[in-house]
């Protein structure tokens, strides 16, 4: 135990950030300094043990020296990190939250939470349980496929090492998987099949490093038994997927909760939780009934040639400018235009007098999805292949000055950018966006796109599906640009260690919501089409948070999930099958979104009450992103407190002689 003790502290100073300069002239915070300093140390600890027994998630917290290394997934190892977290809790608990400044108050917070999350995980036995815990590994090892280091031949060496531990975990997932549910071996099959099926992908890359014929042959060897590794453990997977097994996913109330409150950090009670959630699914509801009633009329036809005339608000169009996401669906008019020479009768949905037959039956829905897929099918058809890399690239960059223009976002030099999206992700999703891990010394702000792929039909499909305008819009408004990227890029540089570090979730994923709502009420997202597919993405994320919350509570079985998201509410079973595998993988995820953007906006409303005409928008966009990705409960004391040292430092301005300035 020394022996380990020991270790901790030593890589602890190692991975230390540099300290905040004290002043020593501020007597009166000096109580304030010492316990700031301690929860400092406590929290340099507790990154001392993700680096020690964790790498693949020390990886992503930029600590560089991990990224040669695999987890261990055992029994073994999850008790030596119990008990090295025995020690930092002991070292938590010896400071003063009371005593601590605003800023560090956030920060304990989340390390309290993070050490009682991190606890209980490891006290579920996940090794011998989850398969998605070995399924990780996949993950991993695109984590420095995608990462941009310093020095190149660093992070050749560190993927190289890493790909060769896949022998490991697949022996290590034989060994120690025992009756698992078979949902989540299911899920962890996918993963592994996707997997081994871009595997060549990563073997090519480590090839065309190689220097010379012997270190090719090595690379060669080393990438046969790690495709093979994965191709055992996709073996393994399916095995357990196949039996008949009694064995439940769902978490059960209690610890629902507990991941509610300690990973996400949503502390409203159970039963305050579920009315939020069934009142947004009705607001939604009726939010998707509004929109598609734009569409009830045959008239709404005509409007549908309007697509062509959409640019981003403020931009100029010109001959010289090239393929942009405003100019896509303008090269489509003759098949749009196509499209709205149907009859009426084809065209039109159900008589009116019909619907309000459906609407008196009480246990029927508002609206189904169904309906918003007859709508879209006609709305997104004939989308041409374009060079959308280079499109959203350029349409990121006319947002941004819209935006800064408009006085919704603070000014900023960001850059980002937009690249292809590697074959493993391109078969689980449609985009990634690629924030720098961490501490991470050489900040590379990535978004990833999935372009279309395979045979004529299947492109075509992919075209219709993800690259239709409004779809389109949505992305770039959720991800780029006011959303995550442009989150990431203006807020990073200036966090501490501990917010890049360690973010929270549910302000991340709110964040990505609110941007959506924003574009909306800022003009980019604004005509029927935009609109509807923001009520859409709306309603499908109610959905899901309700859906997750009466699964894991045990008030769904999955059959009844199932039901509830296919027969009642009209889902493509696929659609519906994919939420539920995002609701078994990452429980109280979706609730996350749904809470992050109430607290935003209620937040929001509040400072616009209280401002009046003093409210500037981007003033407060600004200093919601400043904070970091916080837990809600603390939005209101660190919005205040923002407040508060913009008013002193300009009164400390004003009253400052010119020639002392």
């Amino acid at each position: 135990m020394k022996k380990l003790l020991c270790t901790l502290l030593s890589i602890s100073l190692l991975s230390a950030p540099a300290a905040q300069a004290i002043d020593l002239g501020d007597f009166d915070n000096i109580d304030a300094i010492m316990e700031d300093n301690a929860l400092t140390d406590t929290a340099n600890r507790y990154g001392s043990i993700q680096l020690s027994f964790f790498p693949e998630f020390a990886t992503r917290l930029g600590f560089e020296s991990a990224n040669n290394k695999l987890d261990q997934r055992d029994p073994e190892r999850d008790a030596q990190a119990l008990r090295a977290y025995n020690i930092v809790e002991e070292s938590f608990s010896e400071v003063e939250r009371k005593n601590l400044s605003e800023s560090k108050k956030t920060e304990y917070d989340i390390l309290q939470g993070r050490l009682a999350y991190d606890h209980w995980n490891l006290n579920r036995n996940r090794a011998s349980l989850d398969p998605l815990h070995y399924a990780e590994v996949f993950d991993a090892i695109y984590d420095l496929r995608l990462k941009q280091l310093n020095y190149q031949d660093l992070q050749d060496r560190d993927l190289t090492a890493r790909v060769n531990a896949l022998v490991s975990t697949a022996e290590q997932a034989q060994r120690n998987l025992a009756n698992p549910p078979s949902f989540l071996a299911q899920i962890a099959m996918e993963k592994a099949y996707y997997a081994y099926l871009s595997f060549d992908d990563v073997a090519q890359y480590m090839l065309s490093r190689a220097q010379d014929d012997v270190s090719r042959n090595q690379v060669r060897a080393d990438a046969r038994a790690a495709k093979k590794a994965i191709k055992d453990m996709f073996e393994l997977f399916k095995r357990l997927a196949q039996e008949n097994q009694e064995q439940d996913f769902r978490l059960g109330e209690r610890n629902y909760n507990f991941t509610l409150n300690n990973l996400y950090f949503i502390n409203a009670k159970s039963r305050t939780l579920e009315k939020m959630l069934d009142k947004n699914f009705l607001t939604a509801q009726q939010n998707l009934a509004n929109a598609l009633e734009a569409f009830s009329l045959p008239t709404d036809l005509e409007e549908e040639t309007l697509l062509a005339d959409i640019h981003v608000p403020g931009e100029e169009m010109s001959e010289e400018q090239g393929v942009t996401v405003s100019s896509i669906e303008a090269e489509n008019l003759e098949e749009q235009a196509a499209i709205t020479e149907g009859t009426e009768e084809e065209q039109a949905p159900k008589p009116a007098k019909k619907e309000k037959k459906k609407k008196k039956n009480k246990n029927e829905p508002l609206v189904k999805a169904s309906a918003f897929y007859n709508i879209s099918s006609r709305l997104t058809e004939g989308v041409k292949n374009q060079n959308f890399v280079a499109a959203l690239n350029k349409e990121s960059s006319n947002l941004i000055k819209f935006f800064i223009q408009d006085d919704s976002l603070p000014v900023s030099g960001i850059k980002f950018y937009v690249k292809q999206m590697p074959a493993y992700y391109a078969y689980m999703q449609p985009y990634r966006f690629m924030a720098p891990f961490g501490t991470q010394g050489n900040p590379v702000y990535d978004f990833f796109l999935r372009v279309p792929s395979g045979n004529e039909n299947t492109r075509q499909e992919m075209l219709n599906r993800d690259f239709n305008l409004p779809t389109l819009k949505l992305l770039m408004a959720g991800q780029l640009v006011p959303g995550l990227a442009y989150h990431a890029t203006y807020s990073t540089p200036n966090l501490s260690s501990f917010r890049k570090m360690y973010p929270v979730p549910t302000m991340q994923n709110g964040w990505e919501v609110y941007a959506q709502h924003l574009a909306s009420e800022r003009g980019y997202i604004i005509t029927d089409e935009e609109l509807l597919f923001l009520a859409w993405a709306d309603y499908v994320r109610a959905a899901q948070a309700l859906v997750d919350y009466n699964l894991h509570t045990e008030k769904f079985t999955y059959g009844q999930a199932l039901a509830w998201l296919t027969e009642k509410h009209g889902f493509d079973k696929t659609q519906a099958e994919g939420m539920l595998k995002q609701v078994a993988s990452k429980p109280a995820e979706a609730v996350s979104y749904i809470y992050g953007y109430e607290a935003l906006k209620n937040l929001r409303t509040k400072y616009q009450k209280k401002q009046g005409k003093k409210f500037s928008l981007g003033d407060f966009n600004s200093k919601v992103m400043e904070m970091g990705y916080i837990p809600t409960d603390r939005l209101e004391a660190e919005m205040e407190n923002a407040y508060k040292a913009e008013k002193s430092k300009l009164t400390q301005a004003l009253s400052t002689p010119f020639y002392m300035d």
